[in-house]
């Protein structure tokens, strides 16, 4: 998601983002934010929004925003599981009644 050169539509956009952000799946927690808050999933189904006006040209526009949020929180996830497994170890298997030292 990229604002115009002037960087002055943020405030059109932002809620948007914020929306996509806080209904994706999180790593740590499995779910999105809004459904541990209200316990239930919610959408934002634009398809149903005629693409012949200008609110459906903004629907189409806001549905690209939130599939590009979407992918680049994919993205962040797997960079944050990449960085995490640099320092990973293998967990040894331990059998009962052996010690660890």
């Amino acid at each position: 998601m990229y604002l115009s050169y002037h960087q002055d539509d943020w405030k059109i956009w932002f809620p948007q983002a914020e929306f996509s952000y806080n209904n994706a799946e999180h790593s740590s927690k499995k779910h999105s934010p809004f459904s541990t808050i209200y316990g239930t999933e919610t959408s934002f189904d634009l398809i149903h929004i005629s693409q012949d006006t200008p609110s459906g040209k903004f629907s189409t526009k806001l549905q690209s925003v939130q599939n590009v949020v979407k992918i680049e929180l994919e993205w962040e996830i797997k960079s944050f599981k990449k960085y995490t497994d640099r320092n990973r170890k293998i967990t040894p298997e331990f059998q009962p009644g052996e010690k660890y030292e």
